[in-house]
């Protein structure tokens, strides 16, 4: 038998044993009278039967999400005695026995759900177990309006891993009331919040079932009359692969380490509080499956579930590191240089250069303002390069070079070069992906920003001028990506031109089988064949020749292509200089790509910082260890440089 099934069948063993124990304490501990068969005082009632929700599985199907029992005290407003004294009494009852304040009590039976529907139960107090759930059954049984009920509740597995991927689910909120009602849900179930629990509700909520009985006036069952039984919803199956997804944790908290630890080290410039935030993003080339998305810092969905009564919802709410936001797809940051291959792509298609064309860099550019021609703007390069082939542009990731690209110049000595501009730039990098949510199937995706000259004149009521396009050619300016963008788009280098639509749901699991979802491409790159290789060649060179920036991402015995971007951001400090988030771009094997990844260190350098997380990360996934995820805890134990 496997472990889904298993898992199952525990759950519905547990469910019948509470059941059972719930009529003999009816039987034997609560002396109530039974109408005769046949009496005008019984009633029809219909019982619904909830549906067990479906599992979420990781690609190798250990389970991350499953169901476990929970009891609860519920209170129905609508059956408290209709007087004032003997509703109270009611409540005073359930608060002797339950703890629950009486001003507490009376508050939840007058807000919320209970304004929209009274028969609907209202959950005043869980997490006791079995034996505690029978004596309260006996004691609350004489009580009106007020019962003690099983549920199944969510458990997950992997920790902080998979937070904000699994999500959680929760009561339906009061002001959603109406359109889950439409849909067919009763308002006292649980539905999914965040997270794959929010995007595949439907799949994972099942059908439910009901029981027709007759009960007598205290609602207590005398006959059964027939049943429904619940349909269990679909088992979801994630893209993730947990280990990786581990894997990349640890590497990205290492190069948190390294960044944060280079920016403090730089006391003169930090007189305010720096941020330890990063992300990663590891995608199959192939078919946009997410294989490892990770946020730092991160929560544990179980915060949320409702199993742990010392969870504090409210420190995770109100942490000024946001910990809810994941910074792979929900934040958007300046990407620095590894923008460059996608100007250089472009730059190739409109023939703006080729692999043969020079350009010297000499540090810096310096260019003349339209406006008053004794005012001269420097742009500076990271360091003297000397002259440059397209290769050598990308390889020593020089500023200058992509002025050139982007921009173009016009030289003292009379020759011009023609660049991109800002509309041909903006046109290609959007068809990358930038620009606009990616589809990723996770709630909250942020689009980031792809400036031109219209959005600046109307944002700013300003024209845009040159030195706006030099700063967009290397990344810098007013442009915003997501780390997962720049996967996307590295993965589209990477696989000869498909834009694909990022996902972490693989399928569904249909008995022993999963059944995949289809494959989903966005767009193809407008750029021929012949200069995507040439982009290749240029990252390969980047991370495997001695002079790249990239080549401490690349691990032992595997050839990547890959980009390191240092985009300044931030106040300029007393020494001149900004901050700097550190970025990393790459995708292998070489020859037949496999997967692509992006790297975003808050603080940090691309070359110093970011490229080792990669490295870790590609030893990953091409020497995987034995899996360590461990086994769910039970319910017992909840209670502008290179």
């Amino acid at each position: 038998m496997n472990d889904a099934r298993l898992l199952i069948l525990q759950f519905v063993v547990a469910v019948a044993l509470v059941a059972l124990s719930v009529q003999l304490v009816r039987m034997h501990l609560v002396d109530l009278p039974v109408a005769p068969p046949g009496t005008d005082a019984l009633s029809v009632r219909t019982i619904p039967i909830e549906a067990p929700r479906g599992l979420v599985l990781d690609r190798d199907g250990e389970v991350l999400a499953r169901n476990v029992p929970l009891f609860t005290v519920a209170v129905v407003p609508g059956e408290l005695p209709a007087d004032d004294a003997g509703r109270r009494a009611a409540l005073l009852d359930v608060e002797q026995h339950t703890g629950v304040p009486l001003r507490s009590l009376e508050r939840a039976m007058t807000t919320g759900l209970a304004t929209i529907d009274p028969l609907v139960p209202v959950e005043v107090h869980r997490g006791f177990g079995l034996q505690d759930a029978i004596a309260l059954r006996a004691a609350l049984a004489a009580t009106p309006g007020v019962v003690v009920e099983t549920r199944a509740m969510r458990l997950y597995g992997g920790g902080d891993l998979l937070g904000h991927v699994l999500g959680h689910v929760g009561p339906i909120p009061a002001e959603s009331a109406e359109e889950y009602l439409a849909a067919g849900y009763r308002l006292n179930e649980r539905v999914g919040q965040s997270g794959v629990e929010a995007v595949y509700e439907s799949e994972l909520r099942g059908q439910l079932g009901h029981r027709v009985v007759l009960a007598d006036p205290t609602g207590r069952e005398v006959e059964h009359v027939s049943q429904v039984d619940a349909v269990a919803g679909a088992d979801l199956v994630l893209s993730i692969d947990v280990d990786l997804q581990r894997a990349t944790a640890e590497a990205l908290e290492r190069g948190l380490d390294t960044g944060f630890e280079a920016a403090l080290s730089r006391e003169v410039r930090h007189d305010e509080p720096i941020e330890r935030i990063g992300a990663a993003v590891v995608i199959d080339v192939r078919s946009g499956e997410l294989l490892a998305v990770v946020s730092s810092p991160s929560y544990d969905a179980n915060t949320f579930s409702g199993l742990d009564p010392t969870a504090d919802t409210v420190a995770l709410l109100t942490d000024e590191a946001r910990p809810l936001v994941h910074r792979a797809y929900q934040e958007v940051r300046a990407p620095g240089s590894i923008f460059k291959p996608l100007v250089g792509a472009a730059a190739l298609q409109e023939g703006i250069a080729t692999p043969l064309t020079q350009i010297r860099s000499t540090g810096s550019l310096t260019v003349r303002s339209i406006y008053d021609p004794d005012v001269t703007y420097v742009f500076k390069d990271w360091t003297e390069h000397g002259v440059l082939d397209f290769y050598g542009g990308l390889v020593r990731s020089s500023d200058v070079y992509y002025y050139y690209l982007s921009g173009g110049y016009d030289d003292p000595d009379g020759t011009s070069f023609e660049g991109l501009g800002v509309e041909r730039i903006a046109q290609y990098v959007r068809q990358f992906g930038l620009g606009a949510p990616t589809g990723l199937d996770l709630p909250g995706e942020a689009g980031g920003l792809v400036p031109d000259s219209a959005w600046k004149e109307a944002t700013y009521g300003e024209p845009w001028v040159l030195g706006d396009t030099y700063t967009l050619g290397i990344g810098q300016g007013y442009l915003t990506v997501t780390p997962l963008q720049m996967a996307v788009a590295a993965a589209a280098i990477a696989n000869g031109g498909e834009v694909l639509v990022p996902r972490v749901a693989r399928g569904f699991r249909v008995g022993e089988n999963v059944e995949l979802l289809p494959r989903e491409v966005a767009g193809l790159l407008p750029i021929d064949a012949e200069h995507l290789e040439v982009v290749r060649e240029a990252m390969k060179r980047t991370a495997d020749g001695p002079l790249g920036t990239a080549r401490r991402g690349e691990p032992e015995g595997i050839t990547i292509g890959g980009k390191t971007g240092t985009a300044e951001f931030g106040p300029q400090h007393p020494d001149d200089e900004f901050d700097t988030h550190g970025w990393f771009i790459a995708f292998a094997p070489y020859d037949e790509p496999e997967i692509a990844l992006a790297v975003y260190l808050n603080h940090g350098s691309g070359a110093l910082d970011a490229a080792p997380v990669a490295h870790d990360i590609f030893h990953a996934y091409f020497n995987p260890p034995t899996s360590q995820v461990g086994t769910l805890a039970s319910p017992d134990s909840t209670g502008g440089a290179p």
